[in-house]
């Protein structure tokens, strides 16, 4: 689950690459507007990381759910497919030599 489509979504989406430092800042930023206590400052800053990182879990079931969809009706081989394949080829090879 790593390609470039996949990441544009994320990275779109703002759950890519929201690190401490970014989830820091945008808290102090709600702490000065007084939309958080200052006290609730650790609290909401874990908050906020753990939100993100069940949305960009969620966000990548999805994709990934979509993307193996796509792979089916387009009836693409996978990964899999080609190794199996090349399997049977090898023990074709195997049985001709024989």
């Amino acid at each position: 689950m790593d390609s470039i489509f996949e990441r544009m979504l994320l990275a779109g989406l703002g759950l890519l690459d929201l690190t401490k430092e970014k989830a820091e800042e945008i808290v102090e930023e709600l702490v000065k507007k007084g939309e958080i206590a200052k006290e609730k400052q650790p609290e909401s800053i874990k908050r906020l990381l753990e939100k993100t990182q069940k949305g960009r879990l969620e966000i990548e079931k999805i994709v990934e759910n979509a993307t193996t969809k796509v792979i089916k009706k387009l009836d693409i081989l996978t990964k899999s497919d080609i190794e199996r394949l090349i399997k049977k080829i090898e023990e074709l090879e195997k049985r001709l030599k024989k």
